[in-house]
């Protein structure tokens, strides 16, 4: 509990490699895998509202630090993909995204039910790929989905940065030009 009570306030912490391992020390029956799942999913749900209420709590002090376009554009995000954003972050284990609940102001209970409906897969799959054994190749496996994970996060923050300083080049070399004229 320990792990996901650090995962659950929105420290990089991996907490389904510690309920993965308890698959496997426990050996859990299927009954088990549930009961565990939905404890771990409850207490996640529980401490998830730390980081929660601290959004809402500092929404405006988040806010002055933003600039204007960034607001509207992180508002139109939200209002295009919704509440939803909440449970496929947390399927996609994204511990930040308890701020983006607290910051579109989506009520408690719907924050808690989203929070829930996406952290129940993810501790039924590691609970019973715990419980069928080898945690050499899981662990590897998971290392690898990192790894690419990592990639593509890098490749993607790389090509923005260049995306935005070849769009900036040409208006440098307009401003540039009238000045000269």
């Amino acid at each position: 509990m320990l792990g996901v009570l650090i995962e659950a306030v929105s420290l990089p912490f991996p907490a389904a490699l510690f309920i993965l391992i308890y698959g496997y020390i426990l050996q859990p029956s299927p009954l088990e895998i549930l009961l565990y799942s939905l404890a771990v999913s409850v207490f996640y749900v529980m401490v998830s509202y730390i980081p929660y209420w601290l959004s809402i709590k500092y929404e405006d002090d988040i806010r002055r630090k933003l600039s204007k376009r960034k607001q509207e554009k992180f508002d139109r995000w939200t209002d295009k993909y919704g509440d939803w954003t909440i449970t496929m972050g947390r399927i996609l284990g994204m511990g930040y995204i308890a701020y983006l609940g607290g910051f579109c102001s989506i009520k408690p209970a719907r924050y808690g039910l989203l929070t829930f409906l996406g952290i129940l897969p993810i501790s039924i799959a590691m609970f019973y790929l715990g419980s069928i054994g080898n945690l050499d190749a899981l662990q590897e496996g998971f290392n690898n989905v990192q790894w690419i994970i990592n990639g593509l996060l890098l490749t993607v923050t790389v090509s923005y940065i260049l995306f935005k300083l070849l769009r900036r080049k040409p208006a440098l070399a307009k401003a540039k030009q009238k000045d000269n004229i």
